[in-house]
């Protein structure tokens, strides 16, 4: 059999890819219902996949308009679980975040790394193999969801209509692969309020570290305000209204699992708050957010092979007399969520603390025969002989358990996931393409 020219394939179908790019597949609470369980971009996106894997002659199952699926082979079942909704891409971008753009070796827009390019990827990968006549002897699966940034409800709901698979592959991370997740939360955190501030808006989204906050004050010093935003090289503006002092101040975003990678504005805007007006709101709010790590609320952990608990303040508002925050943490193995929440709950003493959403650290034994055949099929392509990671990061492999996953950032490029201005290698893309390719060839030599 002749080699692959695994760019030609790509470039052969980047239009497919580019159409599904302009999708702007965000949650819309606006256009959701019965049809539209997640908005109406969610499932134009969730539709247009359909599409393309009938055009190419897959028949698609639909789970409640939530995810869809399709099949090749018979035997043992692997799915290959993607998702196609996206985050907020937010503001400050160069270029329209939902252009969909291939251009110069790059691929621009929101999901360019997370994860509308290796969603694409693995099913170029299982097209090119049914072209070739390859022999499918156990059942893969192409899953693909329209809310993993948010609940993971749709592919709960996906594996409550077809069962759990005896292995899974989630394209969504880092190569090599992840092995491991650790514990998600999201706590939301209420309280009421009468204070100095009137009006507080910060953040675009839990799992997003928030790249702006702003706020009116009652007040009419505008020189300390910006004194103290100088004197902690805070960025922003400050301006004096009628109606008092709007501070805004501008962070960068980046995912919650990564805070190296971003900067928190509404801790900052808490912090301000707190040190010039010392309002035990936001004294608690600043105590317990006061850096990403849990260490000035007193909650933080640091276990291997895990590493440290992450704590993300991603949204918070003021309106109406209440204080409404949501906040994403990440945890490692060897503590648990009700602990978290109790350490939590004792340093926002005059708050509600809830916690709607829990899924507990997940880990899959690196010497697994499924995960040796991805892991081979990483190695012989990039000539890296790097082992398998633990991520800090959500993907499906909650909900399928025995799952890894993989790719499509490699360990040497810039991790833009959440962040403005997301792009992709093209070439990596090349890379990657044929990495799941040989990665399908050698999960379906697993013996039985």
């Amino acid at each position: 059999m002749d080699r692959v020219d695994f760019k030609k394939y790509f470039m052969d179908h980047a239009e497919g890819l580019r159409g599904l790019m302009r999708i702007p597949s965000v949650f819309d609470a606006n256009t959701q219902c019965a049809e539209y369980p997640y908005g109406k971009p969610s499932y134009d996106a969730l539709m247009y996949m359909k599409k393309h894997l009938e055009d190419a002659g897959f028949a698609v199952a639909v789970y409640d308009n939530k995810v869809i699926s399709a099949s090749t082979g018979t035997g043992k079942r692997i799915d290959i679980a993607s998702h196609l909704d996206v985050v907020e891409p937010g503001d400050g971008w160069d270029f329209d975040p939902f252009c969909g753009i291939i251009d110069e070796g790059m691929i621009y827009g929101r999901g360019s790394q997370d994860m509308k390019t290796s969603a694409w990827l693995v099913f170029l990968a299982i097209k090119k193999l049914r072209e070739e006549g390859y022999p499918f002897h156990k059942e893969i699966r192409l899953v693909y969801g329209s809310d993993e940034e948010r609940t993971m409800e749709d592919m709960r709901t996906y594996v409550k209509h077809a069962g759990l698979p005896e292995f899974a592959m989630t394209p969504d991370g880092y190569f090599p692969m992840a092995v491991g997740e650790k514990g998600a939360l999201m706590w939301i955190i209420r309280a009421k309020y009468r204070g100095i501030v009137k009006f507080l808006e910060a953040g675009v989204q839990p799992n997003v570290i928030a790249p702006y906050a702003k706020a009116l004050i009652d007040s009419q010093d505008e020189q300390m305000i910006r004194d103290y935003m100088i004197s902690r090289e805070m960025k922003g503006s400050v301006t004096k209204t009628p109606e008092g002092i709007w501070a805004e101040i501008t962070g960068k975003s980046a995912h919650a699992s990564r805070p190296e990678l971003g900067h928190n504005a509404a801790s900052d805007l808490v912090k301000l708050i707190a040190d010039l007006w010392h309002e035990t709101s936001f004294e608690e709010l600043s105590k317990a957010f006061g850096d990403p790590y849990g260490i000035s609320g007193e909650y933080d952990y640091d276990i291997a092979p895990m590493g440290k608990l992450t704590s993300n303040l991603g949204i918070l508002k003021l309106q109406n007399g209440e204080i409404t925050g949501y906040v994403d943490a990440r945890y490692p193995y060897g503590v648990t969520s009700d602990v978290l929440t109790k350490k939590l709950e004792k340093v926002l003493s005059s708050f509600e603390v809830s916690l709607p959403y829990d899924d507990p650290a997940t880990y899959t034994d690196p010497s697994d025969p499924y995960v040796k055949a991805c892991l081979d099929a990483y190695r012989e392509v990039s000539g890296d002989d790097s082992g398998p990671l633990i991520s800090g990061g959500v993907s499906y492999s909650k909900v399928f358990g025995h799952c890894v996953s993989m790719g499509p950032v490699f360990p040497y490029e810039e991790n833009l996931c959440h962040q403005r201005n997301e792009m992709y290698s093209a070439d990596n893309a090349v890379k990657a393409l044929e990495i799941y390719y040989k990665a399908i060839k050698n999960l379906l030599e697993v013996s039985e």
